[in-house]
């Protein structure tokens, strides 16, 4: 270079061989806050532009959130890039409005709106998002979650390079999120920004102790340098770095063990719990967490004691439920751990005139009833596509001659009989037997008339109710599933 590199500029040069986080000629957008993080990011950058190749851009999100202070912090960012020629884009949001329409806390909120809006910006530029993330950041964020019950995944505390997928399945894309000064500690930036005499600006909610991170930054991280090790910084870097080798490690036996016990069916994610019960207690809960992440598309607000709820849940008996954040359900079903977001089906009930069809939105399935005029082709009963999922399409023929039927599902205290030679029995009694989960009880159909049940799905009609295609006053109770172009039901 023929300059004299400085001790702040050679270690982020360091942090981007070691960890490859930008290319020669990569396009880099720098999430400009106008704090010293930030503001040191731009200029070591901009001190990098030849060596690198770089071609460098910026952008700032105005939250509005500080009254005249942001208004500030929007103009001293783009004085800034005006000075060192580099182009910005700016965003300006009403994130107490965002605040009561998601009903997000306000920090969380505000972190949301400022990555979608430089992840729109990356995409558009093709770019890399660079952040001003320090070694202090890391240790707060380890501590924090060490103290919140993380495990070893979340330990492993902030990624240097992190790939993001975006987009929707039909049209994904991905963003990179790069952090250069992951390895350098604030004083640093602070001495580097005061060498450069460069001025930044102070975010005063930065000072409010009420918030949790700012009370690790400013009284528990002191404190313990003070009284336990005064290089904590460092040794929660280094432990995070384990932590992190420790997650690829674990990463690549949980792919393995999660495609192991994976098994088939429709509505949601099965893992067989034989063979999850023959995994290392720690292969074990990767395995929960690969679940719940295929389940839910991320593991947002899931910490160590929900993995190890859904474990506890897989030693009791079958029927049993918990609930995790995000709305995911997690369900006992036999020899399976089912995760699903679909929410529980509730009590329906439909007239059915005969002849005639409805349409049952709980279940986006359509019943008919069709008088029989001699034989007719029988839809006969077909085998589940997988394992786990119930009848989609059934026929049966009963004998009936009043006006209309009802169509519902199970009800507690139904009895059901199915053959000549034994009695009635408890319909949940006949679910059990027949090892129906439990998630696809309530969606099956139930015919009832004169207060009788004249047929459940997926089971003989009741012996009297019997009859051939041929058969005099003969009905056919036809259902079927709801087609993907979204069928409409028959009018009456």
């Amino acid at each position: 270079m023929g300059k004299t590199v400085r001790p702040f500029t050679r270690r982020v040069l360091q942090t981007l061989h070691r960890y490859q986080l930008l290319k020669e000629g990569d396009h880099t957008l720098v999430a400009l806050s106008g704090g010293p993080d930030s503001v040191a990011l731009l200029l070591v950058l901009q001190e990098l532009k030849e060596r690198l190749s770089l071609d460098l851009s910026a952008a700032h999100v105005n939250h509005q959130l500080r009254g005249e202070e942001s208004e500030q912090d929007e103009q001293f960012v783009q004085d800034l890039c005006r000075k060192l020629a580099i182009p910005i884009e700016v965003r300006r949001v009403d994130t107490r409005h965002a605040v009561r329409e998601s009903g997000e806390n306000l920090e969380s909120c505000a972190r949301r709106l400022r990555y979608e809006f430089l992840f729109e910006v990356a995409q558009r530029q093709e770019s890399r998002v660079a952040t001003g993330h320090t070694l202090n950041d890391q240790a707060e964020t380890f501590l924090m979650k060490l103290v919140r019950g993380a495990g070893p995944a979340g330990l492993s505390g902030i990624s240097p390079l992190r790939v993001n997928w975006m987009g929707t399945p039909g049209t994904p894309f991905s963003v990179t999120v790069v952090r250069p000064l992951l390895g350098t500690l604030r004083q640093s930036v602070l001495d580097y920004l005061e060498d450069q005499n460069q001025t930044f600006r102070v975010d005063s909610s930065n000072q409010d102790l009420s918030l949790d991170r700012n009370w690790v930054r400013h009284q528990l991280i002191p404190l313990l340098q003070e009284r336990l090790n005064p290089a904590l910084l460092e040794t929660l870097q280094r432990n995070s770095e384990l932590f992190g080798e420790v997650e690829e490690f674990l990463g690549r036996q949980g792919e393995e063990a999660f495609n192991r016990c994976r098994s088939g069916g429709a509505r949601g994610t099965r893992l067989r719990i034989s063979a999850l019960e023959d995994l290392p207690a720690i292969i074990q809960k990767e395995v929960i967490r690969r679940a719940i992440a295929t389940s839910k598309g991320n593991l947002r607000d899931i910490n160590l004691k929900h993995v190890e709820e859904v474990l506890q849940l897989s030693r009791i008996l079958s029927g049993k439920e918990i609930h995790l954040p995000g709305g995911l359900r997690v369900q006992r079903e036999f020899e399976d751990l089912r995760f699903t977001l679909e929410p529980p089906i509730g009590p329906f009930s439909y007239p059915l005139k005969v002849p005639g069809e409805i349409y049952i939105k709980e279940t986006s399935r359509f019943v008919e009833a069709r008088t029989g005029n001699g034989p007719r082709e029988r839809k006969e009963e077909r085998e589940p596509e997988k394992e786990g999922e119930r009848i989609r399409e059934e026929s049966v023929w009963i004998k009936w001659s009043g006006e209309s039927l009802t169509v519902r599902n199970r009800r507690p205290g139904d009895m059901y009989r199915t053959s000549l030679k034994s009695g009635e029995k408890k319909l949940k009694e006949l679910f059990q037997k027949d090892r129906i989960p439990k998630s696809q009880r309530d969606r099956l159909v139930v015919v009832e008339g004169n207060n009788e049940i004249i047929w459940v799905e997926g089971f003989p009609v009741q012996p009297k109710y019997r009859a051939s295609p041929s058969a005099a006053r003969a009905l056919e109770i036809r259902l079927r599933q709801e087609t993907s172009g979204g069928e409409e039901p028959l009018k009456e």
